[in-house]
This record gives structure tokens, C-alpha cells and sequence, in this order.
């Protein structure tokens, strides 16, 4: 449209030139103080002020009373288009949609709200020419129908052989409940980095632990796995959706002689159609000692990156307790911080001794 266009993670500075136009995406709610802030101070200098995203769609009061235009879920006529990657230089990897929308009507994703449509996309243009990486964001990649399935990922293969060592990530997950011996067949050569799926509540029990089997069988080896807690789970179930992640560990390890690694990242809920800047909200089946000693055992049990990752059920019982009563008791443990402490030491000093189960 001939219009100067720039990019900013903050508002501008004088030094940045005048603008007349400003589009502000908003993310989470628990970020909406944030966002409002950011959107004052741009309304200082900038006449025009347009706001969409996450936030903005699920609360737009907030931002209405601003004075400022709010965009409520997707804009359909900027969909057609790609990407503008000179904004930002060469990229570190390439993302797309190749789907808007999802099947599921969980009650703790607001996709559903975001996103009410279920539709396929053109994604192709919106990959950046020659990038070693390429994030997917769409939100069940595995709703769609077979043969658009097996078109995408012959588009994936296409790339792959346009740029070496390409690596792809379905950065929201894949549908453990839609996976099944012939989706897994043909997910065979797509070059997942990592795979991931989700065991967000109990329901997804068995379906979850197929799809990994599954995928395994197929040759990968690197499974991350979004865990949600604090919503309407119990610790008990937590405890034992996280002990099967190191039980696949051990047991796929074992079967294929060599090592499978299935990480779990915990994800604590937080209220969606609530501001909770503070990290305040304790699940309706927890208590708040209960989910800071959880997340203290979590920061230094086993983890890195924020992921689970045991490598035997040793270790995860060092950590969790050896059944779902001492995991209460650790998580409820008023001094749970010094004693991970001496946890971690004694650790440091036991993985020098032969015959430790921990190496």
C-alpha cells in the first residue's frame, strides 16, 4: 500500500521517526498490564492505534476503553499473505499456519474463541527461502483429513530436499488422541525437532502413551510432552501422568538399545478471562503451598529447559517421592527449597560413585 513500515518489541523513541499508524498485538491475559502500559505510552506520539491478538480478542473492553480500534480474532485479509521477514533480517527459522482452528473445545484453551473455525491454509509462501527450521503453529495439525495431510507433508519433503538437514517443529503440539498406525507410517521421515504432544488431564491416558509408542516404532527418539497442571487435576494425577514420561523413558529405551527420551514441560494453568500478573490462582484440587513446592522440585529435579527429564525411575523417585502420597508429602514440605538443595548435592557428590543408578 506504499506505506513505511517498521518494527518494534517497545514503543518508539523520538529518535525512530514519526509514525502515524501503530498495530499493537497482545498475548496472554496474564500480560494484559503490560499490554495496556505499552499501548498508552504508543498513544503518546502515535495518532492511530489499532490492538488484536489473544488478549484483545478475549477481553476487548479493556482495550476499547482506551479509545483505540480493536481487531477480535483473525484479520482475514492479511490471512493471504506471507510473512514479512525483511523486518527482522534473516531469520533464525521460518513459521506458518497450515491450519486455523481445532476440532477440540477443551475448556482451558481459548482457541476455540481465537480461532472458532477449523480451515486449512496455503502455507508454502510463508516459508522463508533456504531456512534450516521451520515452526508450525497450528493448532491440530492432525484434524486434517488424510490426503491433506500426506500433501503437506510431501511439501515438508520438497523442502527438506531444497535445504539439507531441515527441521520442522509443531510448536503446539500434535493430537496424541488422532495418531494411529497409518498416520504414524506416513509421519515416518518428516523431520520432527522434537515431537511433541500433549497429556494435559486424564483423559488423554493411553491415548498418549500409543502415540509414543507409535512414533517410536517408526525410528524417533525425542518426544516433548505439554503437561498442564493447577487446572482441575489432582497431584495424584499429575504424579502419575509425569512417572509414565519416565516409565516410556526407560522401557523404549531399553526396548529399541538406545536412548528415547520422553521430557515432559509442566505448564501451570493460570485464569484465562482473569488478569494474574502475580502467578496468584491455585487450582481448585491444590493448595498454594502444594503448587510452589511442586514448582520448587520442578526448578531442580531433573530438568533443563523447564523439561522432566529422568533418566531412570531412580532418579524421578529421587525427586517425586516413589508413589503419589510422598509426592504430596514432598510438594506440601515447608522447607521443600533447602531440602532440593541437599537433594542436588548429595546427588553431585553420589554420580562419582561406580555402581550409582543415577549415571
Amino acid at each position: 500500500m506504499g506505506d513505511t513500515v517498521a518494527l518494534f518489541d517497545a514503543p518508539p523513541k523520538a529518535k525512530d521517526g514519526h509514525f502515524d499508524r501503530a498495530y499493537v498485538t497482545t498475548t496472554f491475559t496474564f500480560d494484559i498490564p503490560r499490554a495496556l502500559a505499552i499501548i498508552r505510552e504508543v498513544q503518546k506520539t502515535i495518532p492511530e492505534v489499532i490492538v488484536g491478538g489473544i488478549s484483545a480478542t478475549l477481553i476487548p473492553t479493556l482495550f476499547e476503553k482506551l479509545g483505540v480500534t480493536v481487531i477480535k480474532g483473525l484479520m482475514p485479509e492479511v490471512e493471504e499473505f506471507s510473512p514479512d521477514y525483511s523486518l527482522i533480517g534473516k531469520p533464525e527459522y521460518a513459521i506458518a499456519h497450515t491450519s486455523r482452528g481445532c476440532i477440540r473445545k477443551c475448556g482451558f484453551c481459548m482457541v476455540k474463541n481465537v480461532e472458532p473455525e477449523f480451515y486449512n491454509r496455503e502455507w508454502l509462501k510463508d516459508i522463508y527461502p533456504g531456512c534450516k527450521k521451520i515452526v508450525f503453529y497450528d493448532n491440530n495439525w492432525l484434524a486434517k483429513d488424510y490426503e491433506t495431510l500426506l500433501r503437506d507433508i510431501a511439501t515438508i519433503k520438497m523442502l527438506q530436499k531444497q535445504t539439507p538437514y531441515l527441521k520442522v517443529d509443531f510448536n503446539q503440539s500434535l493430537d496424541a488422541r488422532l495418531m494411529t498406525p497409518e498416520v504414524a507410517k506416513i509421519l515416518k521421515d518428516v523431520p520432527f525437532n522434537p515431537v511433541r504432544f500433549a497429556f494435559d488431564w486424564m483423559a488423554e491416558d493411553g491415548h498418549f502413551q500409543t502415540a509414543i509408542e507409535l512414533m517410536a516404532e517408526q525410528g524417533f527418539r525425542d518426544f516433548v510432552i505439554d503437561v498442564l497442571w493447577n487446572y482441575l487435576d489432582t497431584p495424584d494425577d499429575l504424579y502419575y501422568r509425569l512417572r509414565e514420561h519416565a516409565r516410556l523413558t526407560v522401557g523404549l529405551s531399553g526396548k529399541y538399545h538406545c536412548s528415547v527420551l520422553v521430557k515432559a514441560f509442566p505448564m501451570m494453568f493460570r485464569p484465562i478471562l482473569e488478569i494474574d500478573p502475580d502467578k496468584n490462582y491455585v487450582g481448585k484440587n491444590w493448595t498454594k503451598i502444594m503448587r510452589d513446592g511442586f514448582r520448587h522440585i520442578m526448578n531442580n529435579g531433573c530438568s533443563a529447559n523447564g523439561c522432566l527429564s529422568p533418566g531412570s525411575i531412580e532418579e524421578f523417585e529421587y525427586w517425586f517421592g516413589v508413589d503419589a502420597s510422598e509426592f504430596k508429602t514432598l510438594c506440601s514440605y515447608p522447607k521443600i527449597g533447602k531440602l532440593c538443595d541437599l537433594k542436588r548435592s548429595k546427588l553431585r557428590l553420589n554420580r562419582l560413585k561406580p555402581g550409582n543408578p543415577f549415571q
